[in-house]
């Protein structure tokens, strides 16, 4: 992988007090007003658990945890809610709550029991991907080592646990790209990373368009937001073939750190703009995880991977720069960069790999952030089609989109200001429906949906309101991974 791997997970059909491991996290519960005691009565062994409810000292709300030693057992019992209500946010408070009761056995036990005979199977399997989640830290740079788990055990077999394993996998796999120093992950270090990651799988294949051929071929784009950094751009290709006819197409904006150009970023913002690749950064959670279970369906993944930074040989405000596919974009913000990058991978996709749909994933505006939060992603298409199945695939794993409009009558604005074909940034009102009107003139009319992913993408602003399972420290979680597997697993399976 790149830096850290998930708990390895076995089943364990045995008494879990006969395990190996030393720590035991069960989730429970309310029912009828209280707590359902009666279903975890088994790990109840001293009469603890019962005695906390009746005091009222345990209520079981979403991630509250009570801890009692049970024959040598240090037994974590994790409140999860009811059971009643929309089914899809029971789903997530299973996750919030099983994620809650991992996180203070990570540091401290080698290995930890997960009991799920509780919960339905696809709770018990989001249960599981939570637990693997709640347990990644992001050490790499850290001399102080604090994760000591390295098993999950699991009391059920009739869940897929290879399909759980896969998703964290390709979960941690983001998290360590978008949180990397962009000095460690720089284009081409992260060129020669991904060529080494797939080198295993004999239907991956990675092309590398270097800076070169980039300039030789007319990614416009590319080329004028990385041609202001030493570290030249990079448009990175990974096809996966699983089946035959066109490749589904993942672009994700892999921008390895955007100071805003000459438009320089101010304020405590830049400093997290290392995560401004969290886009390509899903986009390679997502076909590794394809990739582990071996799914039937051909995908491509574009990173168009740059650093936007200011120098004497920087694209400048008022430069027109002709796209890949001819358009000639004039430059009025150099900050608004990942859509000009992104929009040459979506044309190349489009026109020279035929893709049969798009969907992009990208850090892309501040104004989605100011609209929906820094937990909620807005997905701009207009494929109903396309944003069901993505609105479902949403609910479904907790990974929040929102629908958001395409706006006809904003078009005028790519256009009124402009001596080229269209601007790169526009008003300050609409911003984020401006930056996906911009990259849907590139889609060349294939179905194509896009994911402005800036606030859960990035996860800086979300501080306590995070979930327990994203990282800490505002680390980028990965956003945008689970969601894109299960959007491509279904199509595979029929549901996940």
């Amino acid at each position: 992988m790149l830096y850290s791997r998930p708990p390895s997970v076995e089943v364990y059909l045995e008494d879990p007090f006969s395990s190996e491991c030393k720590s035991i996290v069960v989730p429970v519960f309310q029912a009828g007003g209280g707590v359902d005691v009666d279903s975890v009565k088994f790990f109840d062994r001293n009469g603890q658990l019962k005695g906390a409810v009746e005091l009222g000292v345990f209520k079981a709300s979403v991630g509250e945890v009570y801890r009692s030693v049970v024959d040598g057992k240090l037994v974590t019992y994790s409140g999860v809610g009811s059971r009643d209500g929309d089914y899809y946010q029971v789903l997530e408070n299973v996750r919030r709550g099983v994620a809650a009761g991992l996180k203070s056995a990570v540091e401290s036990f080698q290995c930890t029991l997960l009991s799920l005979k509780g919960l339905d199977s696809k709770a018990a399997l989001e249960a599981l991907v939570a637990a693997l989640l709640a347990s990644y830290r992001f050490e790499a740079f850290s001399g102080e080592k604090k994760r000591v788990l390295e098993r999950v055990l699991v009391d059920r077999d009739d869940i897929h646990v290879g399909f759980a394993a896969a998703v964290a996998e390709g979960v941690y796999l983001a998290r360590d790209v978008a949180n990397a120093p962009p000095h460690e992950l720089t284009p081409s270090k992260l060129s020669e990373t991904v060529g080494t990651l797939f080198s295993s799988f004999r239907n991956v294949e990675v092309e590398v368009f270097d800076y070169e051929r980039l300039v030789r071929e007319g990614f416009g784009g590319i080329v004028s937001v990385g041609m202001g950094s030493e570290e030249k751009p990079r448009l990175i290709v990974v096809k996966y073939v699983g089946a035959e006819g066109k490749p589904l197409a993942l672009v994700g904006k892999t921008v390895v750190f955007d100071s805003g150009g000459v438009n320089l970023k101010t304020g405590e913002s830049i400093f997290y703009m290392r995560a401004d690749k969290a886009g390509g950064a899903a986009v390679l959670g997502a076909l590794w995880a394809a990739a582990r279970l071996n799914l039937k369906v051909n995908l491509v993944g574009l990173l168009p991977a740059v650093i936007n930074v200011p120098s004497g040989s920087s694209y400048l405000p008022s430069d027109i720069i002709k796209m890949w596919d001819g358009t000639r974009v004039e430059i009025t913000n150099t900050d608004a960069e990942g859509r000009l990058i992104v929009g040459d991978a979506i044309a190349y996709a489009a026109k020279a790999l035929d893709a049969s749909e798009i969907v992009n994933l990208a850090t892309l505006t501040g104004a989605i952030v100011i609209a929906l939060g820094p937990l909620i992603a807005g997905v701009f298409t207009r494929d109903d089609k396309l944003r069901e199945e993505l609105l479902y695939s949403s609910r479904s794993t907790g990974e929040k989109l929102w629908p958001m409009p395409m706006e006809d009558d904003y078009k005028a604005w790519l256009t009124q200001k402009t001596v080229g074909d269209i601007a790169n940034s526009g008003t300050r009102t609409g911003g984020a429906i401006y930056g996906a009107l911009f990259l849907e003139r590139f889609s060349h009319g294939k179905p194509f949906a896009h994911l402005d992913i800036a606030g859960p993408g990035m996860g800086s602003e979300a501080g306590q309101i995070a979930p327990p399972y994203w990282p800490d420290k505002g680390l980028a979680p990965g956003f945008g991974v689970r969601l894109l597997v299960d959007y491509i697993a279904r199509r595979v399976w029929g549901s996940t």
